[in-house]
């Protein structure tokens, strides 16, 4: 199947992990994921037609980026990248990551990756703000992977004028219960301009629903109606830390259906917005895609 016939589609979240062998993950690590070889997620993409991909870096790789950058090596003009930076890190190593495509830095904000931080909140939103401001002349944006009960820290994380900054996974909302009022939180957080959210993880804010990945049908379908301008979309692949790990092909099959026969609002969100966000061309070919 392909999202839209057109050339461009983007999965805009997706993890590589190794070879083992190669690269290894992190001593201090908070989970142990299997390893996830690049040649198995672009025959994900292949049977998903999709065209573009971002590759974010996993946190059980720590800062060490080689994997990603030997990921998006293999395609420059398709792949785009994410990293995860440690405060001090030096000038050199972001040129190199800019040049090799990493167009944003994330923030691994939730408690389970906080374990072995020992930074306390107001150290961490400001070493934040400080990489924020360097990687600003480079045009990146930053990506927040957070819960939405933890939402509140985007008003307080000092974001240099005019930057883009992307929650990840709905801002991690339950599915199982409550689904507008968190909607509706998330919507208002979106309001303020730069603010994007990915519409990725529905495995994960519906794996505590008895309806399984079908309760986040409602909450997709409510950000597509309403917040298409500032979504972009992502597979999330391989599903690190999930009990259950959900088909891809129904993940996309989901956001077709969230977004009701809307080719406009899918080729926003699966084309023109990850363009935006990741220096991306708008439209045309290349002589070697993904």
């Amino acid at each position: 199947m392909r999202l839209l016939p057109e050339f461009g589609v983007c999965d805009c979240h997706s993890h590589v992990f190794g070879p083992y062998d190669r690269f290894p993950l992190a001593v201090n690590r908070t989970y142990d994921p299997p390893e996830a070889p690049l040649a198995a997620l672009q025959a994900v993409w292949t049977q998903l037609g999709i065209d573009r991909a971002v590759l974010v870096q996993g946190s059980a790789h720590g800062s060490d980026h080689r994997a990603l950058l030997a990921a998006l090596a293999q395609s420059p003009q398709t792949r785009r990248g994410v990293a995860v930076l440690e405060a001090g890190v030096a000038e050199e190593e972001l040129l190199t990551l800019h040049r090799a495509g990493v167009r944003a830095v994330r923030f691994n904000w939730v408690p389970h990756l906080l374990r072995k931080d020992s930074r306390d909140e107001a150290q961490r939103l400001a070493d934040a703000a400080a990489l924020l401001r360097r990687v600003q002349p480079l045009g990146w944006h930053a990506e927040l992977h957070l819960d939405l009960l933890e939402i509140d820290l985007l008003d307080r994380l000092d974001v240099p004028g005019g930057m883009d900054v992307v929650v990840d996974h709905m801002a991690r909302l339950d599915a199982s219960h409550a689904v507008h009022a968190q909607v509706e939180r998330l919507l208002r957080c979106l309001e303020t301009p730069h603010r994007w959210t990915k519409l990725s993880g529905a495995d994960r804010i519906s794996s505590r629903s008895q309806s399984g990945l079908r309760a986040a049908l409602q909450p997709l379908r409510t950000l597509l109606g309403t917040a298409a301008a500032h979504c972009v979309w992502g597979l999330d692949w391989p599903h690190v830390n999930q009990q259950q790990r959900p088909e891809d092909l129904a993940l996309a099959e989901l956001l077709l259906e969230a977004a009701d026969g809307d080719a406009a609002r899918l080729r926003q969100v699966l084309v023109a917005n990850p363009a935006h966000l990741y220096g991306f061309p708008q439209s045309g070919h290349y002589p070697t895609h993904i």
